[in-house]
């Protein structure tokens, strides 16, 4: 099991109220909002944290640049893809 599968097996552990605990956590460190990808909806709605929760439902449709390989949880979770924000979290584009 790898660090991201370590990751993902605690936070569902902690289903429920400690899930949101866990995720609102995350969000603070996330960087999407320096992305160049990002823009000004994603922001609005408080779109974050695309890598573990999947790729934008509404906004974000280009890309334009990709902050991932800076990001901290990028690098602690040991993530292996970029632009999760149009090709889905890191669980989903493992599947293919």
């Amino acid at each position: 099991m790898d660090a991201f599968e370590t990751m993902l097996q605690a936070l569902y552990r902690n289903m429920g109220e400690e899930w949101e605990k866990e995720i609102a956590k995350l969000k603070e460190e996330c960087i999407c909002p320096d992305c160049p990808t990002y823009n000004e909806c994603a922001g609005k709605i408080g779109e974050k944290l695309y890598c573990f929760l999947g790729k934008s439902p509404e906004c974000i449709e280009n890309e334009l640049g990709c902050s991932c390989p800076d990001c901290p949880i990028t690098v602690r979770a040991e993530l292996e893809n970029l632009y999760y924000c149009t090709g889905g979290s890191e669980m989903e584009m493992r599947k293919g």
